[in-house]
C-alpha cells in the first residue's frame, strides 16, 4: 500500500471514530455493547435533540427493560474527558455529551449507594435544576432516599454522599440524517444491574412481568419526560 494511500486511510478512520463515540469506545473495550435501540417517543417518533427540553429530565428502559435511565440536555456542550472509577477500581473516561452541540448525555438511574431508583409511585432519584439545602450546586443528579448527588456534566461522578461509584454511562450515538438518538452501550459499573435485580425481584416482576425486566432492549425505547413516569418526585 502506497504512503499516501496508508495516511488517507488512516486519517479517514480517525474521523469516522471521532464522530462516533460509542464505535470508539466499543473498541477500545471501555464500554459495555449491548444492542443498539432508538430512542422514541409515545407515538413511536424519533426523539431529536432538538425536541429535548433543557435541564427536563425524561426516562427511558435501557439497557434492560426493567433498568431505568435517564436521558438530560443540559443545552451546553459537555466536551467529556473526565477520568473515573467503578467501585471495583476499573477506570474509564467519560466521553462527554452527543448530539449538535454535544450537549445530550444519559446515565443508568440507578443510586450507586442502595440502588434507588425511579418508580411509578415516587421517585427518590431525581435531576435538580436549581441548588437546595442539599444539592449546593445547581444541575445536579441527586438521590435522597440516603442523599447522594451525582454531576451529569462530570460523566455522573459522585460530589456528595456515600454513593460508591459514578452513576453509569449510557452510550449515546446521534444520527444528524435524522437527528435521532440511539442507546448502544454502557460505560462503567454494569455490576449494579445484577444486583439491581436481586434487589427488587419482587417488585419487578410485579411491574413487567415475571422475567421481563431482566431482558435486554432492542429495537426501541420510549422516552418519557419524568413528571410523567413518576407519581411524585422527591427533592432534597
Amino acid at each position: 500500500m502506497e504512503r499516501r494511500t496508508f495516511v488517507k486511510l488512516c486519517t479517514g478512520m480517525a474521523a469516522a471514530l471521532a464522530a462516533n463515540p460509542a464505535r470508539l469506545l466499543a473498541q477500545s473495550g471501555q464500554a459495555e455493547s449491548y444492542k443498539r435501540v432508538k430512542l422514541v417517543d409515545g407515538s413511536g417518533k424519533a426523539v431529536s435533540v432538538k425536541t429535548l427540553e433543557k435541564d427536563v429530565s425524561y426516562i427511558f428502559q435501557y439497557p434492560y427493560k426493567g433498568t431505568p435511565s435517564v436521558l438530560l440536555n443540559l443545552g451546553s456542550m459537555m466536551s467529556g474527558g473526565a477520568e473515573l472509577k467503578t467501585a471495583q477500581g476499573d477506570a474509564y473516561r467519560w466521553p462527554g455529551g452527543v448530539g449538535p452541540d454535544k450537549s445530550v448525555v444519559a446515565y443508568v438511574s440507578i443510586c450507586t449507594h442502595q440502588l434507588a431508583y425511579p418508580e411509578k409511585s415516587e421517585s427518590f432519584v431525581n435531576f435538580q435544576k436549581g441548588k437546595s439545602e442539599f444539592a449546593e450546586k445547581a444541575g445536579l443528579i441527586t438521590c435522597c432516599l440516603h442523599n447522594s448527588a451525582f454531576d451529569p456534566a462530570e460523566g455522573g461522578k459522585v460530589v456528595r454522599g456515600r454513593a460508591a461509584q459514578p452513576l453509569p454511562t449510557i452510550v449515546l450515538e446521534h444520527d444528524p440524517k435524522e437527528d435521532a438518538l440511539y442507546a448502544t452501550g454502557v460505560l462503567g459499573g454494569g455490576e449494579v444491574f445484577e444486583d439491581f435485580f436481586r434487589a427488587f425481584k419482587s417488585e419487578l416482576r410485579e411491574q413487567f412481568g415475571r422475567g421481563v425486566a431482566k431482558d435486554e432492549q432492542s429495537g426501541s425505547a420510549t422516552v418519557v419526560p419524568m413528571k410523567e413516569y413518576t407519581g411524585e418526585q422527591v427533592f432534597c
